[in-house]
């Protein structure tokens, strides 16, 4: 603990709790055993009695705790042991005396715990509580403040939910009461800033009310670690530039500005290489500084040495560059001078008026513009999700996947040291840029989480957005700090931030960028009813497994729907959801098929359309089909084209159509769940076509 902090005593933490009609035992501290037995008697046995001292914090381990107290002298009793406990077990700690409370009758244990996170703030979690908490870990998790329907959904999102909704036969206990608890305690906890953490376990919930019997709360002197707030909004058009400058262009293929100014050569727009020493590169004249360049410049990516950087930045300041991409190594990360060196650069960039991003940071793409300003020596197709990593080193691996398996984006930024420009500049950048459908972060720390939480919640509820928080293992936080010069926040805080926020978290990277492609071309399902329909009976029944599993409803076939279906389907077909249409499908029976599901919108939401090579069924065809069917409503379609190289023509189909496709089919159910675990689509949602699709006009919505 903390030297500036300290822990309430338990009568403190009573009285505290009291004063906000959370209901504690009835108690009483004493200081000798005739009042152990006078405040026993009072109270009505049995009765429990606890040490109190501010040195004590865990009262069991010191002998400090007598329960099952039945009558008079059994109380005088447990004060002598208890005192004398302490003086052996504890002789430097100050005893104030014994607390005798009202030994509480068994019910249901939950806990209620808040702490202080260095990214967000003040959250508070609810669980299981008793011995159940370390061995189950069932628990939910808000950043504060909260709501009361805040508060319902995290009571009913615990596994161990149906313990307080009645469990085989018992009577439910009182909702209610632990809905007006944790309130209280919410309440308490973010207006009190001299609270930093409190630990209530257990709440014992009856069936008719609740009472806490043990609170740990820590309160400090100090002042609360502040936060700095979302810097100033960098405005959307310094994203499209119509000029840029290489700053350490060189002709050497071993350095980053080779590299950068040659991934440059497809930018449309004026394209300035900076170097003192060349008159020329790739054919493009050169100049010795950015303020000899005669025409304006937009952007400066600079890649010299960090020791020239400042007088570079002075440079571009001079000649009124609105963007500076920086991505030299040397600042922050390192530590010591190089905190001071980035402090200098930000002070000059804020006294010019131009935005950072970076240091140390791989740069910026956006393949829309024919922009490639990083050193990463492949270049991303275009398409509808933006991504926005910590990592450079992310970055080149994504970028390195998504092009055999013709994934596109619509911007790829990398953040770097977050000087100026951060993650909630990208993401007001991407909610408002044409280009992008949906968003992915890959996230390892956030400085002000509350503001981050804002302006995702602002973004989330425009487009998708989808993250990837590192550092779940005590080793990969360690990893984060180190790589960005910062301390990671809790992992599990962090996510339940995010689906506060209406972001969907993602575990890794590539199921990440699946369920941003997913939504970029679908949008949100309506609903969680949802059907499947295959030419394989042995994938039927995994889609139903499967449907079970990750709690997706597969609605039974309405009789209307089974009569039109039955009129084209073999006589033998299953006659039920999923829809097994047998083996010999070609592409006009999964064609007739989804023209019926077309006519009949009501019943479904989602729809997951599972096809396997066979020798009737042209995975073109069949493709095309798919690509007809989910442009022709705005229920969610789900391509699941299972196999190798036969299926290759037909993915190619429903990648140039922006249609994601999910090899595995379990991790198809996987990501529609991630989705509704989040949110369904509001009233009047619906996905546009991408705003460039290779798809032939026929086929478009």
């Amino acid at each position: 603990m903390d030297m500036s902090e300290r822990m309430l005593t338990e009568p403190e933490g009573y009285d505290l709790l009291d004063s906000y009609g959370i209901p504690v035992p009835p108690h009483r501290v004493v200081t000798s055993a005739g009042d152990a037995r006078a405040a026993a008697e009072q109270i009505g046995y049995p009765v429990v009695m606890k040490v109190v001292s501010p040195d004590v914090v865990h009262k069991s381990d010191v002998g400090g705790v007598v329960i099952g107290i039945e009558g008079p002298d059994d109380a005088e009793g447990a004060y002598r042991t208890i005192m004398q406990n302490a003086a052996t077990r504890a002789p430097d700690a100050e005893i104030t005396g014994v607390i005798v409370e009202r030994h509480m009758p068994a019910g249901l244990e939950v806990l209620i715990g808040g702490k202080t996170d260095p990214s967000f703030g003040k959250v508070i979690t609810f669980g299981l509580g008793g011995k159940l908490v370390e061995l189950l870990q069932d628990v939910a998790i808000r950043v504060l403040p909260i709501t009361e329907d805040d508060i319902r959904a995290m009571i009913r999102e615990i596994e161990g939910y149906r313990l307080i909704g009645g469990y085989r036969g018992e009577l439910p206990r009182d909702e209610e009461a632990l809905v007006r608890i944790i309130a209280e305690m919410a309440r308490l906890f973010a207006g009190d800033p001299a609270i930093r953490e409190f630990d209530i376990n257990p709440v014992i919930l009856y069936e008719e009310g609740a009472s806490v019997v043990d609170a740990r709360i820590i309160v400090s002197d100090a002042p609360a670690p502040g936060v700095a707030g979302p810097g100033i909004e960098a405005p959307a058009e310094i994203f499209y530039p119509d000029s840029i400058a290489v700053i350490g262009a060189s002709a050497n293929p071993g350095k980053v500005g080779y590299s950068i100014l040659r991934n440059l050569l497809s930018f449309p727009g004026a394209l300035y290489p900076v170097n003192p020493t060349r008159k020329d590169l790739f054919g493009l004249e050169t100049y010795p500084s950015v303020t000899d360049i005669p025409g304006p410049v937009d952007w400066a990516i600079i890649a010299v040495p960090a020791r020239l950087v400042p007088n570079v930045m002075e440079e571009c300041g001079a000649k009124g560059v609105r963007l500076a991409v920086i991505v030299t190594a040397g600042f922050r990360e390192i530590g010591g001078d190089g905190v001071a060196l980035e402090e200098r650069v930000v002070d000059i960039a804020r006294r010019h008026g131009i935005r950072v991003i970076g240091p140390n940071c791989l740069g910026i793409m956006m393949p829309h513009q024919g922009i490639n300003a990083t050193f990463d020596p492949v270049s991303p197709r275009a398409g509808d999700v933006a991504f926005v990593s910590q990592s450079g080193a992310v970055i080149t691996t994504v970028v390195d996947w998504s092009l055999p398996e013709e994934f596109g984006f619509s911007s790829v930024i990398s953040v770097g040291n977050q000087a100026d420009l951060g993650f909630e500049h990208y993401l007001r950048f991407a909610g408002q840029d044409r280009a992008t459908r949906s968003i992915a972060l890959y996230i390892e720390e956030i400085q002000d989480g509350r503001g981050f939480m804002q302006i995702m919640r602002e973004v989330a509820d425009k487009k998708p957005v989808v993250a990837v928080k590192s550092g779940s293992s005590r080793k990969g936080k360690v990893a984060a700090s180190s790589h960005t010069g910062s301390l990671a926040g809790s992992y599990d805080v962090y996510v339940a931030a995010f689906r506060q926020a209406g972001v969907i978290p993602a575990r890794t990277l590539r199921g990440a960028l699946n369920l941003a492609e997913l939504l970029a071309s679908e949008g949100y399902p309506k609903g969680n009813r949802a059907i499947a329909i295959t030419s394989a009976g042995g994938f039927a029944v995994l889609a139903s497994d499967y449907a079970e599993a990750h709690g997706i409803d597969m609605v039974d076939l309405p009789e209307d729907v089974l009569r039109e279906l039955s009129t084209f389907l073999p006589p033998y077909w299953n006659h039920a959801n999923p829809m097994d249409i047998i083996g010999d499908a070609d592409a006009t029976r999964f064609a007739t098929l989804f023209d019926v599901l077309l006519r009949h919108q009501d019943f479904w939401d989602i729809a997951f359309v599972i096809a396997v090579p066979t020798t009737l069924a042209d995975p073109t065809h069949i493709a095309n089909e798919i690509v007809r069917f989910s442009r022709n409503t705005d229920k969610m379609v789900v391509g699941c084209m299972l196999g190798g190289d036969s299926i290759r023509s037909g993915l190619r189909i429903l990648r140039s159509c922006r249609i994601p496709n999910f090899s595995e089919l379990e991790d198809a159910f996987k990501a529609v769940a991630k989705i509704l675990s989040v949110r369904t689509a509001r009233p009047g949602e619906r996905p546009t076509p991408p705003l460039v699709d290779r798809c032939p006009v026929n086929m478009r919505r």
